[in-house]
């Protein structure tokens, strides 16, 4: 076990590191799927309590798709297998998740890494913060389409997804810019899967996307999203 990770048995918080940041690596004890989904499931609900994914569910095994095969509002309807941009989950509900946990039940071969970001590193003055905070934006979610802002007040989280926040004026399109520019000059930290991995993400602090991926590659996640 490297330095860096953490059995699911260890008896710490699991939130302990996160604070420093953003995320942190664990490691089921079991190679095994089925154990691998269990105790990402038992992480999750030590943190707080599940939040609904796609139709609802509680728990999803997400995998890569093209853009003909994917959710017709999802990001891979977008970019299909190439690299999926850094963005926030759930995005395009009104509170984003608290944390996102995603285990590896198959790395897939070639692999596919997920680029982690923490938005605090990217370097935002106190002008370009008031920016984001007051510059209405629209998050279009079908008919639950809605009016908001990337920063929340008092800067509690970024919200961040080019699949579904649009600019509603200039002042829009320069903080979107400001953004962009910003993640594109970054230094993002790549985590190379292993069956077993276990990824706790701080969903409000850390920015999340994913590497070009093979059509056939076989790489499965499960990922449970938390509110806490």
């Amino acid at each position: 076990m490297a330095a860096h990770d953490i059995a699911v048995s260890d008896t710490r918080p699991p939130l302990d590191p996160l604070s420093e940041r953003g995320w942190s690596l664990h490691r089921s004890e079991s190679a095994n799927a089925d154990a691998t989904v269990s105790e990402l499931g038992k992480l999750g609900d030590r943190i707080g309590t599940r939040v609904g994914g796609r139709a609802g569910a509680l728990e999803e095994v997400i995998e890569p798709h093209s853009a003909d095969a994917a959710h017709p509002r999802s990001l891979s309807a977008r970019y299909g297998l190439g690299a999926l941009p850094f963005h926030t989950e759930l995005s395009h509900r009104t509170r984003p998740c608290r944390y996102l946990l995603l285990g590896c039940i198959d790395p897939g071969s070639p692999a596919a890494a997920t680029m982690l970001l923490d938005w605090q590193t990217l370097g935002f003055s106190p002008e370009e913060l008031n920016l984001l905070e007051a510059t209405p934006m629209l998050v279009r979610s079908g008919r639950r389409s809605f009016y908001t802002t990337i920063l929340a007040p008092g800067g509690a989280f970024l919200r961040y997804d080019p699949g579904c926040l649009e600019a509603v004026d200039q002042r829009g399109r320069i903080a979107l810019a400001l953004i962009e520019n910003r993640i594109a000059a970054a230094s993002p930290q790549a985590h190379q899967w292993r069956q077993g991995d276990i990824l706790i993400i701080d969903n409000w602090r850390v920015l999340h996307g994913r590497s070009p991926s093979d059509p056939a590659s076989g790489r499965r996640l499960a990922r449970i999203l938390i509110d806490a």
